[in-house]
């Protein structure tokens, strides 16, 4: 069997279709586009925080509750936004990592 001349354009083209069909079905199976990013289903949002940072960039951080296959995570939405981007960083914890996050938190805390 010979392969086609352009072999290499129809990989690369079959692995892109098959990552895009993988994904739009993973927003469809959690419920929506962010929890398709999380690849769970967004439970409950418990705030935001803003955060500084340089002038002109809008950083927030929101804190979500999330279940996959029956799993409890905590997901951490981290968004930064100027006047020509937008980006957004999912950041998926479980229950021992987002404790251990946050007594690194209290120990950077306010000193006394």
């Amino acid at each position: 069997m010979q392969l086609p001349e352009n072999w290499d354009q129809w990989l690369f083209g079959t692995f892109f279709a098959l990552f895009f069909f993988a994904f739009v079905f993973n927003i469809f199976r959690r419920g929506g586009f962010k929890a398709g990013l999380f690849n769970a289903k967004i439970q409950k949002t418990f705030g935001e925080v803003s955060a500084t940072g340089p002038k002109f960039v809008s950083q927030v951080l929101r804190v979500h509750a999330l279940e996959r296959n029956g799993e409890s995570l905590i997901g951490i939405e981290v968004v930064s936004k100027t006047v020509t981007s937008y980006h957004m960083l999912p950041i998926v914890l479980t229950e021992a990592q987002a404790g251990a996050l946050g007594a690194l938190l209290r120990q950077a805390g306010p000193r006394q």
